[in-house]
Order: C-alpha cells, then structure tokens, then sequence
C-alpha cells in the first residue's frame, strides 16, 4: 500500500493545474496582496506567483514587481551563503595538528586526519 503524502494536493499541482485551480481560487480571495496569498495558497515562491498572476490577466505594478523580484533575489542569496558558511564548518574535533580527530589514545594523544590530508579530499566527499 502507496504512503499518503501529508502535502496538500493544492501544493504539488503542476503549472497548468495550478493555473485551472487559481481561476476559482482568485474569486474567492479576499486577502491583502494577492502575490502572497497565491505564494502561500499554491506552495510556489513569489516570482513563480506573479509570472502566472500575469499569466491569468491581473494587473500587477512594475514597481512592485521589481521590489518583489529582488527581494527574492536576495533571500535565495542569503540562503546559499548561510548553506556555503555552514558547509566549510567542521563538525567534529579539530586542533591544530588534525583536522578531523577520530580518537585518543590511551596515554590521551589525538590520531586522525591532518590538515593537510583533508584538504586532499576531494569535496563531493567531505
């Protein structure tokens, strides 16, 4: 038996069902800013919003939709930084000999990789 997926369907509709979907959804929005509402409705970021907004004939200003555009542009940018920064991070015991500490001995000596040795690594593999 198929697992149900918790998601709404609204959610996963493809483009053009999506677009079907929003004629009857637009008749019944009584929101504050339409962009948002569909954004949040249909699960599609901001700019995915007003491209089919336009697409179904409403009117959205050049000026809003500039600001929208580059607000996004930096949310994603924002993103991909926090996701570079915590990626060059390293999550295990280091020191100034090694890089990656994998243990102790019993007289209390680190052993694992050096510096060196993990900057070898090739990085889809760290």
């Amino acid at each position: 038996m198929a697992k149900k997926s918790q998601t709404p369907k609204r959610k996963r509709l493809k483009k053009e069902a999506r677009l079907n979907a929003a004629k009857g959804w637009m008749e019944k929005y009584d929101g504050k800013s339409i962009i948002s509402g569909y954004s949040k409705w249909f699960g599609v970021d901001k700019a995915c919003a007003i491209r089919e907004l336009k697409l179904l004939g409403v009117q959205i200003p050049d000026e809003l939709e500039k600001q929208i555009l580059k607000s996004e542009k930096e949310r994603i940018a924002l993103k991909i930084s926090i996701r570079a920064s915590r990626a060059n991070e390293m999550p295990f015991d280091s020191d100034e000999v090694f890089a990656f500490i994998l243990g102790y001995t019993s007289g209390g000596a680190p052993y694992g990789l050096t510096h060196e040795e993990y900057d070898n690594i090739p990085k889809e593999l760290t």
